[in-house]
């Protein structure tokens, strides 16, 4: 669908959600996670966010979490009219501008459940998640290319590790391992089987090619 400048939304109607930023040491109690879910819910309901639908991975399955399988027709309806400014673009080769729904880097951080921690000037950084966030998920065992019953099983068992695992008096000096935890952590937390990353990237270089070798269809 192409969109003329003139119907763009001014940007001043974004709202950004995030968890922000917080001060060492941080040990979230299970109250946090479920104001996480309770902000994703709401997040999930803005027209744009359908794109949390097209990303897949682990960002597709949260999506599904907060709506339902019910609002997967509504997808595949078109663009929404957060598409214009807040979407992304795409030129064709004519010139002609595109847009569709997109997330930003900040919103699909968010929808991971996503903390930043300020350390001391010289350390900078520190970004924990409830949820392995999109570079985690793809370097991942889980990552086989479709959503599998090993995934579903993973998924649906986390929850219960983080309400079973997580303190629930704020600020205890547990170190509690099914918390937030960084992206190096969620990598060796999902390695299981190594070689799966490697299959994957194989599968997806012999599709690239192939479809890179294939006849271009003209109708005529």
């Amino acid at each position: 669908m192409a969109v003329t400048p003139n119907l763009r939304r001014p940007l001043s109607e974004l709202r950004t959600y995030t968890l922000g930023h917080r001060r060492p040491p941080f040990n979230p109690p299970y109250a946090d996670y479920v104001i996480y879910e309770q902000l994703r819910h709401e997040f999930m309901n803005r027209p744009h966010v359908r794109a949390a639908f097209l990303h897949g991975g682990l960002v597709w399955r949260l999506a599904l979490h907060s709506l339902g399988f019910d609002h997967l027709p509504s997808v595949v309806e078109g663009i929404s009219t957060e598409a214009v400014p807040f979407g992304d673009l795409f030129v064709g080769d004519g010139g002609q501008t595109y847009y569709d729904d997109g997330l930003s880097e900040e919103e699909i951080d968010f929808m991971c459940g996503t903390y930043y921690i300020d350390l001391h000037e010289c350390d900078g950084l520190e970004v924990v998640s409830w949820w392995p966030q999109p570079n985690a998920w793809n370097a991942s065992g889980l990552n086989v290319g479709f959503w599998s019953a090993h995934c579903e099983d993973w998924f649906q068992t986390r929850p219960g590790n983080i309400r079973e695992g997580v303190s629930h008096t704020r600020h205890a000096l547990t170190n509690d391992t099914n918390g937030p935890i960084t992206s190096m952590q969620w990598k060796r937390s999902l390695k299981f089987q190594p070689a799966t990353n490697k299959i994957t990237c194989n599968i997806s270089a012999a599709c690239y090619d192939f479809m890179a070798r294939a006849p271009v269809w003209t109708q005529t």
